[in-house]
């Protein structure tokens, strides 16, 4: 460790797989359509008469094809690498996305859209954005884990301004053309641009590139993994975390409206939401970087806990709205990040894809059925309270797998291990 501040830092020499990954994960999946469709759920509740659960619906939907297909995702990941699968897979997404315009009331063609938006974006998901990362970094992995993810606190800003602008000026039909377009004319150069032809093989001597292929190939085999004790701690606290933390981000703009803020003020504070996405993801990769991931960890959720506990008040004041909004979203900027750095810690890298698509396939279930969920349950009782004071428990009770994850393993180097392993 005494020598580790004269090496370069990895940040500076991998800066455009940075800079690229953290672009294209706010234009992957579900990211873009998590964060917009919240813009036009009302606008296809008034068009079309959909119930806000069946709206929602959309992302359980491709929730469970991320669990089926994200696994095999992963698995080509870990064989040819990301950058072919990412290019090919944001303009699937874009095309899948562009369909939403499509809309004629018919809910069969709307999760239609849904499924080709989430089957061919499967590899524009975390599951590549993450393994590119973990495999290209190893001392400052929690750091770049969480720039290269706060691309979803930029999709959150970005895509419900620009949205709310576009509806407002083209129509919403067009608008959904618009935000569409962009994973097909922006991140496709763009990760072609910034991602390395193979995994392990970028910036640096080579010396740095050696060590860096010899670290892509430390920790557990895929058999191994999914028998070990941390795969199924990890699995248990962040499937409810995923559905309670999920539910409500995609629901905000109903649910401040719910609890008597302005609507004027409803779409400012739901933009904010990406400001402290990006917060959670970059300051909580730092901290994981620096302190015991699971205690990090442990923290974000009680403040999410709180703000869960906020909003299932019957009225709320403008400040507490923005508190609330700021500590599930600045938890909800740490999920993605924190799940790719919990396995490589505790996993390893060497099967770094296969894993993260199983347990990226068990958040996607959560995260999708929760916001559906929790629309449900508004449509039946016209509150949100009683699924956010779930909510709460839910996070809370995350927190004790989380914690007894314990000491970081060390693994064996691939060097000391037989050939044909």
């Amino acid at each position: 460790m005494t020598g580790s501040s004269a090496r370069p830092s990895e940040l500076l020499q991998n800066w455009r797989l940075v800079v690229a990954a953290t672009l294209c994960s706010a234009m992957g999946m579900p990211t873009l359509a998590l964060f917009s469709i919240g813009i036009f759920a009302p606008i296809f509740a008034a068009e079309f008469g959909w119930s806000f659960a069946a709206i929602m619906g959309g992302l359980l939907l491709s929730s469970f094809l991320i669990l089926g297909v994200g696994p095999f995702i992963g698995r080509l990941a870990d064989r040819y690498g990301t950058r072919g699968i990412g290019a090919v897979s944001l303009a699937g997404l874009g095309v899948g996305y562009i369909s939403f315009a499509a809309a004629t009331g018919s809910i069969v063609q709307y999760y239609a859209s849904w499924f080709c938006f989430a089957l061919f974006g499967m590899g524009a998901t975390a599951i590549t954005f993450s393994h590119a990362i973990s495999r290209n970094f190893s001392r400052q992995r929690g750091l770049a884990l969480g720039i290269a993810l706060s691309g979803s606190g930029l999709c959150a800003i970005l895509v419900k301004l620009f949205g709310n602008w576009a509806i407002d000026m083209v129509g919403w039909r067009l608008a959904i053309v618009a935000i569409g377009a962009c994973p097909i004319l922006i991140g496709i150069p763009l990760i072609l641009w910034g991602f390395p032809r193979r995994d392990a093989a970028v910036a640096g001597d080579e010396n740095t590139r050696a060590a860096k292929a010899e670290a892509a190939d430390v920790g557990l085999s895929r058999a191994a993994a999914f028998k070990s004790r941390a795969f199924w701690l990890i699995a248990i606290a962040f499937a409810p975390i995923a559905f309670a933390n999920g539910a409500p981000l995609p629901n905000m703009e109903n649910i401040l409206k719910a609890v008597g803020v302005a609507p004027g003020d409803v779409a400012q504070i739901t933009a904010a939401m990406g400001i402290s996405i990006l917060a959670g993801r970059v300051i909580g990769g730092w901290l994981i970087d620096h302190f015991w991931a699971p205690a990090v960890a442990a923290i974000l959720l009680l403040f999410a806990m709180g703000g869960c506990l906020l909003l299932a008040h019957d009225q709320l004041t403008h400040l507490h709205a923005i508190i609330a909004v700021a500590t599930l979203s600045a938890a909800a900027g740490m999920e993605y990040d924190l799940l790719a750095f919990l396995i490589a810690r505790y996993i390893g890298v060497r099967s770094f894809g296969a894993v993260y698509g199983i347990l990226f396939g068990v958040f996607a279930i959560g995260a999708g059925g929760g916001p559906a969920l929790l629309g449900h349950a508004f449509d039946l009782s016209g509150s949100y309270s009683t699924g956010l004071l779930f909510c709460a428990g839910a996070l809370g009770g995350a927190i004790i797998p989380i914690l007894l994850l314990g000491r970081y393993p060390s693994f064996a180097s691939p060097a000391a291990k037989p050939a044909n392993q």
